[in-house]
């Protein structure tokens, strides 16, 4: 009997082991963990700022001409923003975008998600177990008859093509998901072509080729659709297109294209971080100074390529940097793509002028002496800004980041701290942080912010030394200030840091995902595909940076004098992408798809060139070759922007 009792308890010791083991286990891994976003922000903000702006999905005119597109129909949405171009398209349920493909063909993709044009989800409703249609993207009518005084035959080889990805940065679709492509026949019945099913892995893009073989598709109102059925969850499962083509003398086996691109936003001029305090810049600026640019071209040719990069910046329209075109090394492969990079430079030391400081940046791409056959995805105007904050992020988020309440037992507290090197003896005056509407509603949990200038075990730590600690708060949400929905906190007392690393973050009495932003687009030293190293969780025992996703917290300390950040701006109506310009690239006249009340075409230094009043044909025979900006205005005050590209024969 005593035997028997001792083999009882040992067995019981070594459930007791393994249990604990298995606990300690859930506790130290797997802690944190990314959620879907409820919507998009990006649009909210955009129709916030924007109330008169309306899609005119019944445009459907040509260069002043009522009539149906003819071919080619091409858009790789490398022109456009936030929504698709109405002169392409009939509708815009998608999202126009570069942060959530993962290495797109050219930068920007038409994202099918849950969400409406609004940015919200459909039928107001979050619900993992219900599956209906989501985004549709549907073309202009598109003559397939005739064009030019001739008709279309089947031999005259029209094929349909482009590129497409499931999920890309975005959260993941499973079997229940689906994208499929329609075809508009003469007798008015759309015809399913092609479909595939939802996955969870990423892929690389895919490139899909469809010959047009049915005489039925050879009418004057010949249209396609893309449609997407999926779960009811909001801002997730993603599918992304790039590239559509529809041509004729092609064949239906060539993957290839006679262009090159850049794929996605280059990289900021700071080493560590996006952006800093443009004092605490100055402090040591060769510290901070990334030693070069670099950012990833796309090359579609079916031959390798040595494609040439330049880059630009100005500063209140002065040029403080300029290279010329810088011949590559290396060839970027067959249909595949490459990171190449631009020495970096030192001429935005001692620059003079209120926050935000923000650089004007270009970058163009080029193969001497050989032109592709598509100018516009071959160059970007983007900015650096100092502002009076430190970020790691890009200021959109792709997930939501909080700890994991599915494994986490719900009774225990958790912190999040959030590493910076400050440069500089400043005032501490707010915490910004992005909170993202999350599908699990924790608009009600309680928090509190905390700064440490130390934790125990991290570095040479040796106790948590908590320096600040908020009262409890709500998560806030807010849409404003451009793209971004930080809200801030501001501190009630007179918070002074000495130059070193201190630690933002919070901590909640329980489990929950508080779903603060999570860009998916830099992580580590601006590496997509890496953890950023200075986030760190705990629940109870050590702090751990382990088993962290990929990418950065979108969290933000601002420094100096205390003011009113992320307020709503001046409102203004912008209309994106209803208007074409033709030719583009030009050489002498541009074409307006109709006329406007004022056009200023301006130089990359913001210098203003020429100038018309009330046309839609204009003279661009003075202009050197290059690329210009266009501002458009007509009678009810809208204003447009578009890129011009000059180059001569």
């Amino acid at each position: 009997m005593r035997l028997f009792i001792m083999e009882v308890l040992r067995q019981f010791r070594r459930g007791l082991v393994a249990f604990l083991f298995i606990i300690g286990h859930i506790l130290l891994h797997g802690q944190v963990r990314t959620y879907p976003l409820k919507n998009n922000q990006s649009i909210h903000h955009f129709l916030k700022e924007n109330p008169n702006y309306s899609f005119q999905s019944n445009l459907k005119f040509k260069f002043g001409k009522k009539d149906t597109l003819v071919l080619p129909f091409f858009d790789d949405f490398s022109e456009s923003n936030l929504y698709p171009d109405s002169l392409r398209w009939l509708n815009n349920q998608v999202y126009i975008n570069n942060h959530f493909p993962f290495r797109p063909p050219t930068i920007n993709v038409a994202t099918f998600d849950g969400l409406d044009s609004k940015g919200n989800p459909y039928n107001k409703t979050i619900n993992k177990d219900y599956s209906a249609p989501g985004d549709s993207l549907i073309s202009q009518p598109i003559n397939l008859k005739d064009s030019a005084g001739s008709s279309y035959a089947l031999s005259d080889s029209m094929v349909f093509s482009f590129f497409y990805q499931p999920n890309g940065l975005g959260y993941h679709l499973n079997g229940e998901d689906s994208l499929k492509l329609w075809f508009r026949a003469a007798n008015n019945l759309w015809i399913k072509v092609w479909s595939v099913g939802g996955q969870a892995a990423t892929s690389e893009f895919k490139h899909v080729s469809i010959p047009i073989l049915d005489v039925n598709y050879l009418h004057k109102g010949f249209q396609f659709m893309f449609t997407t059925y999926t779960r009811q969850v909001g801002n997730a499962n993603q599918w992304h297109i790039d590239y559509i083509l529809l041509d004729k003398d092609r064949s239906s086996i060539d993957d290839s294209y006679n262009d090159y691109a850049i794929q996605n936003v280059p990289s900021p001029l700071l080493k560590s971080f996006t952006q800093m305090p443009y004092s605490h810049f100055s402090e040591d600026p060769n510290i901070q100074i990334a030693d070069s640019v670099h950012l990833r071209l796309s090359n579609l040719y079916k031959d390798p390529k040595a494609l040439q990069i330049r880059h630009q910046a100005t500063y209140n329209g002065t040029t403080i940097a300029s290279t010329e075109f810088i011949n590559s090394t290396k060839n970027i492969g067959s249909q595949t793509s490459a990171v190449r990079n631009l020495p970096s430079y030192t001429s935005f030391i001692g620059l003079t002028g209120n926050q935000p400081i923000v650089i004007n940046r270009l970058v163009e791409v080029r193969e001497n002496g050989v032109a592709n056959d598509y100018k516009q995805n071959d160059s970007i105007f983007y900015t650096q800004e100092f502002d009076d904050f430190y970020a790691y992020d890009d200021g959109t988020a792709e997930q939501g980041f909080g700890f994991d309440q599915n494994i986490n037992p719900s009774n225990i507290e958790g912190q999040i701290a959030y590493g910076f090197d400050v440069t500089k003896e400043d005032t501490l005056y707010a915490i910004a942080t992005y909170f993202n509407e999350a599908v699990f509603d924790v608009s009600r949990k309680r928090f509190t912010y905390r700064i440490w200038k130390e934790l125990s075990g991290v570095g040479s730590g040796t106790i948590d030394d908590v320096i600040y600690e908020s009262d409890e708060l709500s998560p806030t949400y807010s849409s404003a200030n451009d793209w971004r929905t930080f809200t801030p906190h501001y501190l009630d007392t007179t918070l002074i840091l000495s130059p070193g690393k201190y630690y933002i973050g919070w901590k909640q009495e329980s489990m929950y995902n508080l779903n603060v932003g999570w860009d998916k687009n830099y992580g580590y030293s601006k590496t997509p595909d890496k953890t950023n190293q200075n986030i760190y969780y705990k629940t109870f025992g050590s702090w751990s940076n382990t088993d962290l996703p990929s990418g950065t917290l979108m969290m933000r300390p601002h420094f100096g004098a205390s003011k009113e950040i992320y307020a709503s701006e001046e409102k203004f109506d912008i209309v994106n992408n209803s208007v074409e310009m033709y030719p583009n690239p030009a050489e002498n006249i541009v074409h307006l798809s109709k006329s406007f009340e004022l056009i200023r075409i301006c130089d990359i230094q913001g210098k203003q060139v020429l100038e018309f009043w009330n046309s839609s044909n204009l003279d661009v025979s003075s202009l050197k070759e290059g690329a210009y900006f266009v501002f458009l205005s007509d009678n009810s005050k809208r204003f447009n922007t578009a890129k011009l590209i000059i180059q001569k024969r």
